[in-house]
């Protein structure tokens, strides 16, 4: 096992395509005749064939997902280790910070290899949202005393468990009105079906063969990515939260599903196998806000993780700000001053997709290849998480 250091590289990042999810009508989904258990066994087994390790170097293997009911429970993170073909002796854990799972998947592998208790650690993250929706789904049960209980009343839960209502009041508070949030995400679809076009997602997507209709079909194009996106279109739906609101199906995320894996390994076991790393993990950060605005949760996330990296927004090259609703992202630029053109330069969850617990591994893997690609060298992932949280990364081009 290593010593203990700061060094902590990612040398590899796959993921799936993202499907368009569709709980009420399942054979719409392109991914309904597979579970995101089989596809993460896939990512898996491919980065160690990618690699040319031994799997038994693999010293933990971190799955995120945010509704780990039915079909996503993952035993532990055993079920994608074994789907893999993994040997008995590589462990695994599940954790669950919703929506920032799968990056928080990747600190805690960091944390791992920093302290010295691993030197190769796969972190990722999966969720099926046709399979295991999160509305209507009867496995998941609120706590009724936090809606009913006075002494509970200052969390506002009537809100804070609508994701929709929560980016309405951020909105509010902060003027982020209407036409900014659509065109944003119209130009989301644009960056995004520019980057198909140019081939820039086939470096990171693992092909997944599924059975459609009867036949077998390879997925490797990211799903609800609207390539006749239309802002005058965009500009005519309704609100979908709230009436004379301004959150709509199209200025926020779809609900997708999708895996993710980031390989991290130390810089003694990346140089003993010549792997040459993506990107060096230099900080990364936690933070909680008022749950009922937890669209707000990058700002002081993102805050922490700069100042203990010795770095000042201005420093940073480029950013991947988790698309859950615009007004996220918009908020994020207006509060800590980014200059949006260093923002989802190859657009984000609003057109790629939000399979929640795959979502924090699969920005920070697309931003260490847009720093590679863009040859920069400093990049923040941050995303907010329901209940009222923020989770942020900060990393460096290996050069």
């Amino acid at each position: 096992m290593a010593e203990a250091n700061g060094d902590v590289y990612i040398v590899d990042f796959r993921r799936t395509a993202f499907s368009r999810s569709r709980p009420k009508e399942p054979e719409r989904d392109v991914f309904n005749s597979i579970r995101m258990d089989e596809a993460l066994g896939l990512l898996i087994k491919r980065s160690v064939e990618r690699l040319s390790i031994n799997p038994s170097e693999v010293n933990d293997v971190i799955v995120g997902c945010a509704l780990q009911a039915d079909e996503n429970w993952l035993y532990g993170g055993r079920h994608p280790v074994f789907m893999a073909g993994m040997p008995f002796d590589v462990p695994s854990m599940a954790i669950d910070r919703a929506c920032s799972s799968s990056m928080n998947a990747v600190t805690i592998g960091a944390m791992e290899i920093m302290t010295g208790n691993a030197d190769v650690v796969m972190a990722g993250g999966m969720e099926h949202m046709t399979h295991v929706p999160l509305a209507d789904n009867p496995h998941i049960k609120p706590n009724l005393k936090l809606l009913l209980r006075p002494e509970y009343r200052k969390y506002d839960m009537n809100t804070s468990y609508s994701m929709g209502l929560t980016a309405e009041k951020l909105a509010s508070l902060k003027k982020i009105g209407r036409d900014e949030m659509d065109e944003f995400s119209y130009n989301s679809h644009v960056k995004a079906a520019k980057a198909q076009d140019e081939g820039f997602f086939k470096g990171e997507i693992e092909p997944v063969q599924v059975e459609v209709g009867n036949e077998m079909v390879t997925v490797d194009t990211d799903q609800s990515v609207r390539r006749n996106a239309s802002l005058e279109e965009m500009k005519k739906l309704r609100p979908a939260f709230k009436q004379e609101g301004v959150i709509t199906a199209g200025n926020s995320s779809p609900l997708n599903a999708g895996a993710s894996l980031v390989t991290l390994m130390s810089g003694k076991k990346a140089e003993e196998h010549s792997i040459r790393p993506l990107a060096r993990i230099r900080s990364f950060a936690w933070a909680a806000v008022d749950p009922t605005i937890m669209g707000h949760g990058p700002v002081p996330a993102s805050q922490k993780a700069l100042k203990k990296a010795g770095l000042s927004v201005d420093d940073v090259d480029f950013w991947e700000i988790n698309e859950a609703f615009a007004v996220v992202v918009l908020n994020a630029i207006k509060e800590l001053n980014i200059d949006p053109s260093r923002v989802n330069v190859h657009g984000g969850a609003i057109a790629i997709g939000h399979p929640l617990g795959a979502t924090g591994a699969r920005i920070v893997g697309t931003l260490a290849r847009i720093l590679q690609e863009k040859k920069k060298d400093i990049g923040v992932a941050t995303l907010c998480v329901g209940g009222g949280q923020g989770y942020t990364v900060v990393i460096e081009r290996y050069s």
